[in-house]
């Protein structure tokens, strides 16, 4: 944020991406996650796309990363990223 109060690049850039990533997931159904179903009882796929959620340990999945994936907990949740492309 700009010291005016306007977003920077960076700021208008994350936005953007959010919310394409929360478009994909409601057209994917949502993520289903141990007892999470749609209204219908049906399950969401957006969790098959996570390229860091629940792979602890694991290779980051972005091209030309070496990074593993990492999980911190903190207030009893967790979190997965990886250290070398997410900072």
């Amino acid at each position: 944020m700009r010291r005016d109060g306007a977003p920077t690049q960076r700021l208008e850039a994350l936005a953007v991406h959010i919310r394409e990533t929360i478009a994909e997931a409601i057209e994917a159904g949502g993520s289903s996650l141990r007892d999470y179903r749609q209204a219908d009882g049906s399950l969401g796929y957006f969790q098959h796309r996570f390229n860091a959620y629940g792979r602890e340990d694991e290779p980051c999945r972005r091209p030309a990363c070496r990074g593993i994936v990492s999980r911190i907990v903190q207030s009893g949740r967790s979190t997965f990223f990886c250290p070398v492309c997410q900072r």
